[in-house]
């Protein structure tokens, strides 16, 4: 085998499912969140909101929820659920819900 080559062990392996599983529980939680909370036309600044859902649902703290929370905005800008406000170019931190994809997911 290379030094060049990468393989997870057994332990790496089993950290990498508990994460993904994890994420995976989350970005559902967030997703029911957003199917509840959102009406047309309204935008949100995402990040600090889906913070604050992780904190209260799921316990955890501001630092985790700011490591989650990217990661879950990362899978929902992916599945075209949110997308950046045009016209918040200064901060780039405004998000529009896509309420057809959203109903959908």
């Amino acid at each position: 085998m290379d030094e060049d080559e990468y393989v997870m062990t057994e332990e790496q392996q089993r950290i990498h499912d508990e994460k993904m599983k994890n994420l995976k529980i989350r970005t559902a939680s967030v997703i029911e969140m957003l199917k509840e909370t959102y009406f047309p036309g309204h935008s949100t600044t995402a990040k600090r909101v889906i913070e604050r859902h992780l904190i209260r649902e799921f316990g955890l703290k501001p630092r985790e929820a700011t490591y989650h929370g990217g990661l879950i905005i990362d899978a929902l800008h992916q599945r075209g659920i949110i997308e950046h406000v045009p016209e918040d170019t200064a901060r780039n931190a405004l998000f529009r819900v896509n309420l057809r994809v959203l109903q959908k997911a």
